[in-house]
């Protein structure tokens, strides 16, 4: 992410603010600084082949040292000297083709001022719409505000080129011993099994917190052929070890506090990475076909797993858009004929495995802005049957019939989320394509379906379940309501940011305010009744958060003529805001502790909380400040401790970070 580069600022600055090669000298690449800064040693834009010093006489382009009020443009920009390009208004080389008559020209330029291309020339990088991190450009103050906190603060930078690299989404935090390097033989993957009662717990959090949402197995058969491998572990098969590790790996993020090796101090999650690197050993080894129910299955599951660890993030899209396609080719996205040798059972687990795939890739879609791989009139499966996994026999040959959707089973989070597949699709394309249209009947006509598939979620009350039935029902309500008001959140942001005031915007600020609290609100709760851990909290939060700190900052900040009378009569609602945001921070804190990842996310939040307190509270804006900044630095202190310890005995750069 980074500011606007114009073609302007893409010519070199007057001659005389160039550095001059002697007449016969080496032919050297072209000067990165002005002589000024060249002389000064300061460091300037690589993309830019003038700075800020340049500017006296007419060049727009600007130095990027520290300390220079123009400098950090973006979170990336700001934590390291990766520096992305902003997409819009884009280099000449860049610049889309010319409009066509077959083309309209977009109305408004809001699409292209929430994307950006990251890197340069042809190494380049492109993050659309939805992704969370673009949103900080609707806070108008905010470069500034870091670059004074910053000044004030210069051991963010110090830390900063310490520990960057270790939370960078590029790089994987973990020591790898030699024995980890895990060909495909059942004797190797036996060995990572964890003992019994460690098991026993994983797996039943695995069917609790994550097979009740991605439906990619079948619970009944899933636990039998678990119950033969400890009566026989020698005979239990590859295939079968390997989705056991991956099914164990995803449900250690929900329990980082097991601790395994109790004289190596090694919890489950660092286990995790290995059971994660050994399945995708042996899935790279395997000569098994993609097409295959258990090879899909398992590709799903590891990704599952990767994404519940935080891992290999940034392939999350391109991951989920292979899947989308592996089971394309072997017809998932069709409903089989009847003349297709294929048994209810299979049929009704294709179903299920395909849903779950089109859902990954919806959410990796939307966190990414990016395309979605498929649209409502790519496939023609059936939803998935309401219907618990007990009752589904592989040897049953007669239809299977599903229940009311008022009924709750293993399914029921797919069948749902299958009803609002249609408007979720719509509002995907609407907002991640790439026709820019203020189309605000369409934004209220998706808002209506979005809201009747809320009003459409089961209570879901039954007496007679155990607590545990009780606990996974309402982790599954909560988890339906996430979900579909991340895509109201979606839809109004574009109206929302006008900076005008108007009818549109104020309807999309209150939908996209309540949707934003909703969200947050839900989190809380769930953590609350111990049903999600703070690190686990990921869909919508981030976005949600960011989207209340700006309805606050357009109340007080530099439009505060356009704010809404709830906030400005009524300030404790302010207040109540301010402190969930900050909760969003503590869960923030907790997965970075834990995962390494996440520290751009934290870095912008603090800095946003720090410029909407002191917009809120003028009087005590050094308080604000100096919070923003020690948070900050906290969290980078102890990121650079964590690194002291692992690297005497470890290469943070060399096997440690390999495949990524």
């Amino acid at each position: 992410m980074s500011e606007s580069i114009s073609s302007q600022t893409m010519s070199r600055g007057p001659i005389s603010s160039q550095r001059v090669v002697k007449p016969g000298a080496k032919k050297r690449r072209p000067p990165l600084a002005c002589i000024q800064c060249y002389q000064r040693k300061l460091k300037c834009g690589r993309e830019l082949p003038s700075c800020s010093r340049c500017s006296k006489t007419g060049n727009a382009a600007s130095c990027t040292y520290r300390g220079n009020p123009a400098t950090s443009s973006s979170v990336n920009e700001m934590l390291s000297d990766d520096r992305p390009v902003s997409t819009g208004p884009m280099p000449t080389a860049l610049r889309k083709p010319a409009e066509t008559p077959e083309r309209p020209r977009p109305s408004s330029d809001w699409h292209e001022k929430m994307t950006h291309l990251k890197g340069q020339e042809a190494i380049t990088k492109f993050y659309g719409y939805s992704y969370p991190l673009n949103f900080y450009q609707q806070f108008t103050e905010l470069r500034p505000y870091i670059v004074q906190i910053k000044t004030r603060n210069p051991a963010i930078n110090t830390l900063r080129d310490e520990i960057y690299p270790l939370a960078n989404d590029d790089y994987r935090l973990r020591p790898l011993s030699n024995d980890t390097t895990v060909p495909g033989d059942r004797d190797t993957l036996r060995q990572l099994i964890p003992i019994k009662p460690i098991a026993d717990t994983l797996v039943q959090t695995y069917i609790d917190r994550f097979e009740i949402i991605h439906r990619v197995l079948n619970i009944s058969t899933f636990i039998a052929d678990y119950n033969r491998h400890w009566a026989s572990p020698l005979c239990t098969p590859a295939s079968f070890l390997v989705q056991f590790l991956l099914v164990a790996a995803a449900a250690s993020s929900f329990h980082p506090e097991i601790c395994i090796d109790v004289m190596n101090q090694q919890t489950v999650h660092d286990h995790a990475l290995d059971w994660i690197e050994a399945a995708e050993s042996w899935l790279n080894s395997t000569n098994q076909p993609p097409q295959s129910w258990d090879t899909l299955a398992t590709h799903c599951l590891l990704l599952i797993a990767k994404r519940a660890n935080y891992i290999q993030e940034g392939s999350f899209w391109t991951y989920a858009g292979a899947l989308v396609r592996w089971a394309m080719a072997a017809g998932y996205h069709r409903e089989s004929p009847s003349t297709a040798r294929i048994s209810p059972y299979y049929r009704e687990m294709r179903r299920r495995l395909w849903m779950t795939i089109v859902e990954l890739d919806i959410q990796a879609s939307v966190e990414r802005g990016m395309p979605l791989s498929v649209g409502m009139e790519d496939f023609n499966i059936k939803s998935p049957l309401n219907i618990n996994d007990d009752e589904l026999q592989k040897s049953g040959q007669d239809p299977l019939e599903g229940m009311p959707l008022a009924t709750f089973t293993d399914t029921s989070f797919q069948a749902h989320m299958y009803r609002s597949l249609p408007v979720r699709l719509k509002i995907c394309a609407l907002v991640n394509g790439c026709r820019e249209q203020d189309d605000f009947d369409r934004v209220l006509h998706l808002g209506e379906e979005i809201e009747e598939a809320l009003h459409d979620i089961p209570e879901w009350k039954n007496p007679q379940n155990n607590p545990r039935q009780q606990q996974t029902t309402m982790y599954v309500k909560r988890l339906l309501s996430i979900h579909l008001y991340q895509y109201t959140l979606l839809l109004h942001i574009q109206f929302a940011i006008q900076t005008r005031p108007s009818f549109k915007s104020a309807v999309c600020r209150r939908a996209r305010l309540e949707a934003s609290s909703k969200i947050l609100d839900h989190y809380q709760k769930l953590i609350h009744d111990e049903k999600v851990p703070e690190q686990a909290c990921r869909i919508g939060l981030l976005l949600a958060a960011l989207n209340i700190c700006h309805e606050i900052y357009i109340n007080f900040g530099p439009h505060a003529l356009n704010g809404s009378a709830t906030m400005t009569i009524f300030p404790e609602v302010s207040t109540f805001l301010v402190a969930t945001v900050e909760h969003v921070l503590q869960i923030l804190e907790k997965r970075l502790n834990l995962t390494f990842h996440g520290l751009s996310e934290y870095y912008l939040l603090s800095m946003i909380i720090g410029l909407v307190k002191s917009k809120l509270w003028p009087e005590s804006a050094a308080t604000s400040d100096k919070e923003a900044a020690d948070r900050v630095i906290r969290i980078c202190t102890i990121l650079q401790t964590r690194r002291a310890v692992i690297q005497p005995d470890h290469s943070l750069l060399g096997s440690a970070f390999r495949r990524i």
